[in-house]
């Protein structure tokens, strides 16, 4: 087993064209532990009209895989045709857009085929695509910067740490909306932009254009609540690991928080022992609860 499929159980896509164009009629939704290739070339050899893979989801697990894979058969349950295989009807090919990982180097191969052209078998493994690697790395980097791990990212974003493991390992990218997902908790990596502004891997920019962004992570998320007003805050009554965000003494058994002081003297403690990727979950939330336009990044 080649080392891309090392400990992954995949949900795959195939597809297949009975008029051997770029358009596939029927979609075969399956899951693999083996070798993509390997289980395409089986299934090729009692097909007369040629298979390519279009997507694959990732898992840790054969349950995590197996219980997917039958989720989506009952999503597209009316789109069967026999079998695994699926009439390509417009809302399977989205879902595969919007969320199987694609692009990967596992593809290369498998590119669609067209009318009449001969297919000729790579002459060595293919390699993984630049643009995979680079938005791993990015991915991967962020993660660290933020002390966060898939395990975090995926209860964000919506999908299953396999399949973050997958993405910062460089084999493939994202579907489009769990690409939106990243960049929305991260920031585009494609924008330098906002590079110079952080002094931290927390950024908030203000209703006002003030862009907030202090030596911690934590120093800046007190300075945005400050900002949009801490008595303000302090009523929308959030806990944090059962603890009030903002609380009026020291918390009796001593878990992380910060004193603050209003500008009028008042003393609060703000929970501090939190993930980036919660800090910026949390402004979210209180922004949108009190209408305050802010935007948060992550980098």
């Amino acid at each position: 087993m080649s080392d891309q499929n090392q400990n992954q159980y995949l949900v795959y896509f195939f597809g297949k064209s009975t008029f051997g164009d770029t358009n596939p009629d029927f979609i075969k939704i399956g899951y693999t532990s083996t070798e993509l290739s390997l289980r395409k070339a089986a299934l090729q050899t009692g097909s007369e009209s040629a298979i390519w893979a279009m997507g694959v989801l990732p898992f840790d697990t054969e349950d995590e895989a197996r219980r997917k894979e039958k989720q989506i058969h009952e999503h597209f349950g009316g789109f069967r045709a026999r079998g695994e295989w699926f009439y390509a009807t417009p809302r399977i090919i989205q879902y595969i857009e919007d969320y199987a990982v694609q692009y990967t180097e596992l593809f290369i191969e498998d590119v669609p085929p067209t009318s009449g052209e001969e297919v000729v078998e790579p002459d060595e493994q293919p390699t993984k695509s630049e643009e995979a690697v680079k938005f791993g790395s990015w991915l991967k980097e962020r993660q660290e910067q933020n002390n966060m791990d898939p395990d975090d990212v995926a209860k964000i974003v919506g999908c299953t740490a396999g399949y973050i493991r997958y993405i910062e390992a460089g084999w493939g990218m994202p579907g489009e909306n769990l690409r939106e997902a990243l960049i929305a908790l991260f920031g585009d990596p494609a924008d330098s932009t906002m590079e110079t502004k952080f002094n931290n891997p927390l950024g908030v920019e203000m209703p006002d254009g003030n862009f907030i962004s202090k030596n911690t992570g934590i120093d800046t998320f007190i300075a945005v609540i400050k900002a949009i007003g801490i008595e303000e805050v302090k009523e929308l009554d959030l806990f944090v690991n059962t603890i009030p965000l903002i609380a009026d003494c020291r918390d009796e058994d001593g878990r992380a928080q910060k004193e603050v002081k209003t500008d009028e003297g008042t003393k609060y403690w703000i929970v501090s022992g939190i993930n980036q990727g919660k800090k910026k979950q949390l402004l979210e939330d209180i922004a949108a609860r009190l209408e305050r336009d802010i935007t948060v990044f992550l980098r």
